[in-house]
């Protein structure tokens, strides 16, 4: 479970409701995996997190997650190396020198993320909620003998036009996501 990455003042105030409403917090909840889900990483600043990451015998090297902050210390085999340039935004360390061939052979330690959810993300991740709020549950199939009743949700939320642009603002820029 990921921090929420919307206030619940702010979709109580949007809703109508209690910012402890338990529907209203599982679907902030919901709506903030959901977010950091679909670009791949957490939003919030992530402290010296250490990753261990392949090398493919080229000059870059990706990292898992964006924007990076602070000091970068890369560790091969033991040994500290220095001589890389860092493209903080996209997340990238190019090095003249190629990055050794190996399954989880570079170590890096880096901080990610920032301090407070950027608006845009907040906004998004709020109309998610909202929408996945209002999503009520309905009869789905009814048997008189024994008086059965089944419930399922009357529509997937979907998601809007903000959202997708917040989403494909903030993903990582690395190629195919498959």
């Amino acid at each position: 479970m990921v921090a929420q990455l919307a206030k619940p003042s702010d979709l109580a105030t949007r809703l109508g409701v209690a910012a402890s409403d338990p529907s209203l917090l599982l679907a902030l909840q919901r709506a903030s995996d959901r977010f950091e889900g679909e670009v791949g990483y957490p939003i919030l600043k992530v402290e010296d997190d250490v990753v261990h990451l392949s090398g493919d015998g080229t000059r870059t090297l990706l990292l898992p997650a964006v924007p990076v902050v602070g000091e970068v210390t890369v560790v091969i085999g033991g040994s500290h190396v220095t001589d890389f340039e860092l493209a903080r935004r996209a997340g990238i360390l190019r090095r003249g020198a190629c990055w050794p061939d190996g399954l989880e052979n570079i170590e890096v330690t880096y901080t990610h993320g920032w301090d407070s959810v950027p608006g845009d993300i907040a906004d998004a991740v709020l109309e998610q909620a909202e929408a996945t709020y209002w999503v009520l549950p309905s009869v789905a199939n009814v048997a008189a003998g024994s008086e059965q009743m089944a419930f399922f949700a009357t529509a997937a939320s979907g998601v809007t036009q903000r959202w997708s642009d917040a989403v494909a603002r903030y993903e990582l820029r690395h190629g195919d996501r498959s």
